[in-house]
């Protein structure tokens, strides 16, 4: 009986149009089998990753967040007369930056249906409604809208097939992949492009998802209008490798940090036998001074499903502030997405039961430094 002896694995990720697969792949790995084993494993998540790029500039309709992949593994294979054989397999699929806990196991698959965490969505009253969610083989076939009782409107979704996250992208994902992403409006990711715009509507307060496997779920939208404080809308990629928003609606503090390098220079002025000074001059140089602002907000009194939110907030890489006072470059109809880091590295998870009222306060800081630095 033959008996598997190495693999290589040749990895193919790229944007645009899913059948236009690259002519050479960005990575060949060849492995031998171990004495013992009887499988060869290959990890590819961080390869996969480092093309995953985040495009967003608050234009949810051109968002880029996923690419394809495609791979082929040859193994190779041996009998007791040492004659080899080989046999391909080949497969393709769509990766995010999305992961699994240590709890969801090796090669997580994470949910083919809503791609968030929270049950209920505490919006600002007017604004666009956000809520992620995945179509595919049992993925979304029907999304309604409803006002309390009242239908608003239908939204039937297409299919497509099952998708695998880039965190240990799986070797046996099923043909074409879609992500969903309701931002006000459908939009269909097609790999790294955006396309498809089904309109909202403005009064939805309940958002009931029917999925091809039969199940349901329905996701409660709070409208929230604030009069005390201007509120703040936050964007970020998720555990999903969705973008997803959450709105700060209570107290927000701006501070400034600076940095600064200086050295002292001579002011004194020799010639035609004298020296002097001008009192006027600096002494004290800068080689470099720069500043950076900060921004504490806090979300003011929000649902507890939010609880898992937070802890996605925490640790992702993609977090954007909505500037109202600029229009986003690709499409004015969006503010402007601004890149900010997440400076809270400590959170007290909080309950109804404990808490009460659950409010979060979080720092961040911007990106990019006070005095534009981009050479």
């Amino acid at each position: 009986m033959a008996e598997l002896t190495k693999a290589k694995l040749e990895l193919y990720i790229y944007g645009g149009d899913f059948n236009n697969v690259p002519d050479t792949p960005e990575y060949t790995l060849t492995k031998s089998k171990l004495s013992g084993d009887d499988t060869i494993t290959f990890e590819v998540s961080e390869l996969i990753k480092d093309y995953v790029d985040i495009e967003f500039d608050g234009n949810y309709e051109g968002i880029k967040q996923t690419k394809w992949v495609f791979y082929r593994v040859t193994r190779t294979y041996k009998d007791e007369n040492d004659v080899e054989t080989t046999d391909t397999l080949t497969q393709q699929g769509i990766a995010f930056r999305g992961y699994g806990s240590i709890t969801d196991g090796i090669n997580p698959e994470l949910s083919k249906h809503v791609m968030m965490s929270n049950t209920v969505v505490n919006n600002y009253c007017g604004e666009p409604i956000s809520i992620p969610y995945y179509t595919g083989d049992n993925g979304t076939k029907k999304i309604e809208y409803k006002q309390d009782t009242t239908s608003l409107d239908v939204a039937a979704k297409g299919n497509a097939s099952l998708y695998t996250i880039d965190q240990l992208t799986k070797l046996n994902p099923l043909a074409i992949d879609i992500v969903t992403i309701d931002k006000t409006a459908s939009v269909v990711a097609n790999s790294d492009d955006s396309s498809g715009v089904d309109e909202i509507p403005v009064d939805t307060n309940i958002v009931e998802f029917t999925f091809e496997d039969g199940t349901t779920r329905t996701i409660l939208v709070e409208c929230i209008d604030e009069c005390k404080n201007i509120p703040y809308k936050i964007s970020f990629i998720n555990k999903f490798g969705a973008m997803q928003d959450i709105w700060f609606f209570a107290k927000r503090k701006d501070t400034m940090t600076t940095e600064r390098d200086q050295y002292k220079k001579t002011t004194l002025k020799t010639g035609s036998g004298n020296a002097s000074y001008n009192v006027s001059d600096h002494q004290r140089v800068y080689l470099e001074n720069q500043g950076r602002e900060v921004i504490t907000m806090n979300t003011g009194f929000i649902h507890n499903s939010y609880n898992e939110v937070m802890k996605q907030l925490l640790v992702s890489e993609f977090v954007y502030i909505h500037d109202k006072r600029k229009q986003s470059p690709t499409n004015g109809k969006y503010n402007l997405a601004v890149p900010i880091n997440v400076v809270t590295s400590s959170l007290d998870i909080k309950t109804r039961r404990n808490d009460k009222l659950i409010n979060y306060e979080l720092q961040f800081e911007m990106d990019s430094e006070f005095i534009q630095s981009v050479r």
